[in-house]
């Protein structure tokens, strides 16, 4: 189902997304380059350490925006054979290579700075000096914030890695700032102090960075809004009760492919419900770029049966504090069987829920045999 979707809208829309972000990684290029090697010339001309780690973060943001750049185009690359859902994970690997050099980076300036602590030496440092890292300061607020912005309105990880590291690297100036002036003014140094504190930050950056893009390349679960809107769309379908069970595998961050399964009304025909949810298909690929399959579960909600288990099903959850939800009820009368579907936490065991509901409709219905699915739920509103 879903084969003729039209898909020129989603391509459009994901080519001036990635036009966007390869247009704000260039402005992050540029000024990341100016920035280090203006701090890389002061810190040279002053020995100061704390400022040349502070270029060296510059400029290792430079090659980030660089490597974003890359990803992006290479993510762009249409689906063929070998990936038939194209390569929009390729931007995740950008993220997490971009992690990989910033943790480096942090790394060989952490051993620099630590030497320093133990072999001080004297630093040139004048109010121009001072001034000017004043004004990075500015600069990578600045930039960090129209970075991390457009990140999140692009739904780019990178951008908002980048974004988020830019702004880190504004307190890091802060800290090469407060060194100067102490030197400066009271001829206190704490240059390898300060080196170290600013490689602590920079570190501290790679992990958020490795931590965010290694959840996303496992599989995390997916929430908020994009979920619920699903859901809406579902549950407003005519002939739909409700939904259950949805599954959206992250394919990049403009296209998720996925399941979900629908308890409809016993009285509608397969024939009746294929138009109907094919067009709730497109109306949420259209919105959200979310291929979605559809299973479904034919329910009489006026059986007096259903309204009874239904009923012990509801008891129980309210009485068990790790069940999520109960549905996919249905009797199957020739094979005298009930069948349902239980959705649990991962604090109580399958085996454990398979035997409670077994229990609890056995009373009622001692004649059906009892089959329970367990579900866990991969995502949530």
């Amino acid at each position: 189902m879903g084969e003729n979707i039209n898909s020129s809208n989603f391509k459009m829309d994901a080519n001036e997304r990635r036009k966007k972000i390869i247009g704000v990684s260039i402005i992050g290029i540029v000024a990341n380059l100016l920035l280090g090697v203006l701090k890389a010339v002061l810190g040279l001309l002053s020995g100061s350490i704390a400022l040349i780690s502070d270029a060296l973060n510059n400029i290792t943001d430079s090659s980030s925006s660089l490597i974003t750049i890359v990803g992006t185009k290479l993510a762009a690359k249409a689906p063929d054979k070998q990936h038939p859902f194209g390569h929009g994970r390729t931007e995740y690997l950008t993220s997490l290579l971009i992690g990989g050099i910033v943790f480096l980076t942090g790394f060989q300036s952490l051993i620099s700075s630590v030497k320093a602590v133990f072999n001080k030496e004297d630093i040139n440092t004048d109010i121009t000096t001072v001034i000017i890292i004043i004004a990075t300061i500015a600069a990578k607020i600045l930039l960090g914030t129209f970075t991390e912005n457009s990140g999140k309105k692009l739904n780019s990880t990178a951008l908002i890695a980048s974004g988020a590291d830019a702004k880190n690297d504004a307190v890091v100036s802060v800290v090469t700032l407060i060194s100067s002036i102490l030197y400066m003014f009271a001829k206190i140094s704490v240059d390898g102090i300060a080196g170290v504190i600013i490689s602590v930050f920079i570190l501290k950056t790679a992990y958020e960075v490795l931590s965010d893009t290694i959840k996303k390349l496992l599989g995390e679960r997916v929430d908020g809004e994009m979920v619920r809107g699903i859901k809406d769309i579902v549950r407003n379908t005519e002939g739909v009760i409700n939904c259950f069970d949805l599954i959206l595998n992250d394919y990049g961050p403009d296209f998720y492919t996925g399941s979900i399964n629908v308890e409809i009304e016993d009285d509608r025909s397969i024939g009746e419900m294929y138009p109907i949810l094919h067009e709730a298909q497109t109306k949420i690929y259209n919105k959200y770029n979310v291929f979605l399959v559809f299973g479904f579960y034919s329910v009489d909600v006026d059986d007096e049966r259903y309204i009874k288990i239904k009923s012990l099903l509801k008891n129980y959850k309210e009485n068990e504090r790790h069940i999520i939800n109960y549905h996919g009820i249905v009797i199957d009368e020739k094979d005298k069987t009930i069948y349902c579907d239980i959705t649990r936490d991962f604090d109580i065991t399958s085996e454990t829920v398979i035997e409670n509901v077994n229990r609890i409709l056995k009373e009622e219905f001692p004649e059906y045999n009892i089959h329970v699915n367990i579900d866990t739920e991969f995502s949530g509103e």
